[in-house]
């Protein structure tokens, strides 16, 4: 066999081994826990929950952050209250006319944020399908405007 054909059937080995990703369109025809998608322009293929992968922000979930105050703060409306836990007597709520934060500079650590935003049905979703089209990935919502 000479170098030229060793080199062409290497390639065409690496060719063939290149799993290729296509992006779609794709709207949402039921929102998790069963969640459903269908590929635009194809109606009848309805793709299970079991075949595809979420991107974390399109789900429920929460996340650990550190939220700092620019000292701006103000929180004159409505009735502002603050409440208050001493060991050995009961909680309670103490109603403040004003709140006023704007020479303070308040860090809270860890502080927990769920992010509610999920899939709903009718959203349309970008899709990236690969492994030969067994698994398809949603990587975002579609606005158009």
């Amino acid at each position: 066999m000479s170098l030229g054909e060793l080199i062409k059937q290497h390639s065409l080995k690496s060719f063939q081994s290149i799993k290729v990703t296509s992006l779609m369109e794709a709207e949402v025809i039921a929102a998790p826990p069963e969640l459903k998608i269908k590929i635009k322009g194809n109606d009848k293929l309805i793709i299970p929950k079991e075949l595809i992968v979420v991107s974390q922000h399109l789900c429920k979930h929460k996340r650990k952050v550190t939220i700092k105050n620019d000292g701006k703060t103000d929180l004159t409306g409505g009735k502002p209250s603050v409440s208050m836990s001493v060991q050995g007597y009961q909680p309670h709520v103490h109603q403040v006319s004003k709140v006023d934060l704007t020479s303070a500079t308040l860090t809270s650590t860890e502080a927990e944020v769920e992010f509610l935003d999920e899939l709903k049905q009718g959203d349309s979703v970008m899709v990236a399908s690969f492994e030969g089209g067994q698994k398809f990935f949603i990587l975002d919502r579609i606005v158009t405007y």
